[in-house]
């Protein structure tokens, strides 16, 4: 057992050897075998034929029928003891080798079995009942070893070769007799060992050359097969990591923390442990591929990696999660505060300096935490958790963000608004605009509107701004949605102009419609599809969409000046563009931020920045235009500072084009064909209450047809105009757009679209 059990354990090749030697040794014994039973059965048979030569050639000429009938009489039985020993020297004078196979003794016997002549002549008379005889008797030539010539088995007695042949004469339909012959059978059986010998010595050199040849084969084969096999799985190893690793950094992958995390809730749930996941997200990370290049991108990547490591517990995973996002896996944690100690430790890691090529580089994280049992029982369930406090934390820039149940809620229902906004997008009947109008501070008219866009949702109504222009901007549904705020402005720009008011119209264009190289040719397309005029479209940009990626913006905002259109800088103020950027767009206005606007009555730094911001865009030679203006302490104040256009609650929130239509009829437009329109007022206005009758008239009947009878009175206020209860301080003739002023203390809509 022991040795089977070495073998069993032992090699391939080594397992091969033994049982091929075994086989070969078998294979050469069963051949032995097979050979030198052949060569005893033909050493056998060359004793049978020289016993029938001897009575054939020897004997049988010696006697006749009679002698085999009556017997022998001592003169007749004298001839034929010499016939018998003169038959060997006729057939060795015949050239026949019969030494070794001289009779030992003769028995002859007739038809009836008895014996008529014997070497031993007491047995002559004496009747035989052998079996052999009687076959040789049936005419067959019969042979055995015997031990002796007496029929009798004598222990230790040298044997011999008994062989009956038939004698039958002419004429006789049978024998007539037969001759037994006793020949010594050690000469058979030295020429059968002899031959047996020289048997062996070939079987066993080529079984040798055969088994060594098969050795060598199999080694060979072996050795390619072992070569192979670590080649298989080194390869399979190889397969299995990058299965399960980052390409770039060697971290496990997404499929590869599934994993640990299945495992280490688990073992959690055995141990009552709690488990936590950490992301962490780089912010400004398209940045530094954008202005350095990715393989910069990527050398940042690969020190994030060990930065992350160092911090860490030997038992924890730190994993790369693709682009720019990692995950830490803390498989045992004392509660959602040493979860939290952790993230912070990873985001001081991470704060330090980075030295990639020889460029220094800062980078700030956001961190989302989610901790078992407490935010998740399963892996998904806490990767969706962790995921989501994530995004709260970018949003938020708060840094470092622990799940929340309440910020679950909101996060599903961004999937469902995107969903939502692709159908409206494939339809044509919950999209719209609404138009806020930018009035002149030097007069009383409109100098243009600025679309924005409303959505009439067929189960939740309207949706506010501030719910789906976000979504829309995280993804590239943003360029259809432009595109389809481009089409309706233009064809209601075309309506006001065939109406004889060739009204410019602003849109507001997001980071990625400038980052896109085709929206100028999709605003050449649009232009000339509705047959508008360009200097009639206007394009608003922020400065933070601008410097987002600086060199492709102003690509894209020169060929879309180049085509004719008046480009304006929004929100201007809280961006962080230098005055030498500002000096190189080629914008045509600068919009100061309503912040600004808002306290410049209140505070004298905001008064401050206005005037610088009046003063700025007066100096490069642009339009001003002061946004969230709602009171008539601001327009004195603007009219005082020179700003040039203002545009606010004070005068109109967003209406439809329908509602417009009349406060164009009755205000006019400072682009108006008709000059008649912009002359004096007193020459073809209404003044006074009647004018603010019929505006009031028409916003009451668009509230009216358009709102669904559901929708509450404190979402309807951030949609509808403002009802004109209050006049402001008669202030160079502002009296008479009090009517239209903001309640006090009302506050505007949070986002107001694209």
């Amino acid at each position: 057992m022991t040795v089977l059990s070495r073998v069993r354990n032992a090699g391939l090749l080594v397992r091969f050897g033994v049982l091929s030697l075994v086989l070969t040794a078998g294979l050469g014994v069963v051949i032995g075998t097979l050979r030198s039973n052949a060569i005893a059965e033909s050493a056998r048979e060359h004793a049978e034929w020289t016993a029938i030569v001897t009575v054939r050639l020897g004997l049988q000429p010696q006697l006749e029928r009679e002698d085999l009938e009556n017997g022998f009489d001592p003169d007749r039985l004298a001839h034929v003891e010499e016939a018998v020993r003169s038959a060997g020297d006729r057939l060795q004078a015949s050239g026949r080798q019969l030494d070794d196979l001289d009779p030992v003794a003769v028995k002859i016997f007739n038809r009836a079995g008895t014996i008529v002549y014997s070497d031993d002549h007491s047995r002559i008379g004496t009747q035989s009942d052998s079996d052999d005889l009687r076959r040789a008797l049936g005419g067959q030539v019969v042979s055995d070893i015997e031990g002796s010539t007496d029929d009798s088995d004598t222990a230790g007695a040298p044997q011999v070769l008994e062989v009956y042949v038939p004698v039958q004469y002419d004429g006789s339909d049978r024998p007539d007799g037969a001759i037994e012959l006793y020949l010594p059978y050690a000469p058979v059986t030295a020429a059968v060992q002899e031959e047996v010998r020289m048997l062996v010595v070939m079987l066993v050199g080529s079984l040798v050359v055969f088994y060594a040849a098969l050795f060598r084969i199999v080694s060979r084969a072996s050795t390619r097969l072992r070569v192979q096999t670590e080649e298989l799985h080194a390869s399979a190893e190889r397969d299995r990591h990058t299965a399960t690793h980052d390409a770039l950094t060697g971290l496990p992958n997404r499929l590869l923390l599934r994993d640990r995390l299945d495992q280490a809730l688990a073992a959690a749930t055995r141990s009552s442990a709690e488990v936590a996941v950490v992301l962490v997200d780089l912010d400004r990370f398209k940045e530094i591929n954008d202005s350095l290049g990715h393989s910069y991108g990527d050398a940042l990547l690969c020190q994030v990696a060990p930065r992350l490591a160092e911090v860490l517990r030997d038992g924890d995973t730190v994993a790369r999660l693709g682009g720019d996002e990692f995950a830490v896996l803390l498989p045992a944690v004392d509660g959602v505060a040493e979860a939290e100690a952790v993230a912070e430790r990873l985001r001081e890691a991470l704060h330090r300096s980075f030295d990639v090529a020889g460029v220094t580089l800062d980078v700030e994280v956001g961190v989302g935490i989610a901790v078992s049992p407490w935010h998740g029982t399963d892996s998904e369930a806490l990767l969706r958790s962790a995921d989501i406090a994530l995004h709260v934390a970018k949003e938020r820039k708060a840094g470092a963000v622990v799940f929340a149940p309440e910020d679950h809620v909101a996060a599903p229902s961004r999937l469902a608004v995107l969903g939502d906004l692709r159908r409206a997008l494939d339809g044509d009947d919950e999209l719209f605009l609404h138009y806020q109008p930018k009035f002149t501070l030097d007069g009383e008219r409109i100098e243009g509107v600025e679309a924005l866009l409303r959505w009439q949702h067929p189960v939740h109504g309207l949706v506010p701004p501030a719910e789906f222009i976000p979504v829309a901007e995280g993804t590239g549904i943003i360029l259809r949605l432009t595109e389809r705020v481009l089409g309706l402005a233009l064809a209601q720009a075309r309506r006001w102009i065939d109406a004889g008011h060739p009204l410019p119209v602003a849109v507001n264009l997001s980071t990625r419609c400038l980052l896109d190289a085709g929206l100028p040719d999709l605003v050449q397309r649009l232009l000339a599809e509705h047959g508008v005029p360009a200097r009639v479209l206007r394009l608003e940009v922020t400065e933070s969409a601008v410097m987002a990626d600086a060199a492709r913006c102003m690509d894209v905002l020169q060929r879309l000046h180049d085509l004719g259109l008046r480009l304006s800088i929004d929100d201007f103020g809280t961006g962080y563009s230098s005055m030498s950027h500002l000096r190189r767009l080629p914008v045509d206005e600068l919009k100061i931020d309503r912040s600004f606007v808002l306290g410049m009555t209140t505070s004298a730094q905001d008064a401050v920045l206005v005037r610088s911001a009046v003063d700025l865009g007066h100096n490069l030679g642009l339009t001003v235009v002061a946004e969230g203006v709602e009171e008539a302490e601001h327009v004195a104040a603007l009219r005082e500072l020179g700003c040039d256009i203002a545009q606010g609650y004070f005068f109109s929130r967003p209406v439809p084009a329908e509602v417009l239509d009349v406060m164009l009829a009755e205000v006019g437009t400072i682009h108006d064909v008709d000059e008649t329109v912009t002359g004096p007022r007193s020459r073809r206005r209404p003044r006074g209450v009647e004018r603010v009758t019929r505006i009031e008239l028409a916003l009451s009947a668009w509230e009216a047809d358009v709102l669904p009878l559901n929708y509450t009175r404190e979402r309807r206020r951030d949609y509808l105009p403002v009802p004109p209860p209050r006049q402001p301080p008669p202030v160079s003739g502002a009296s008479r757009r009090g009517t239209r002023s903001l309640p006090s203390g009302a506050s505007p809509p949070s986002a107001t679209g694209p």
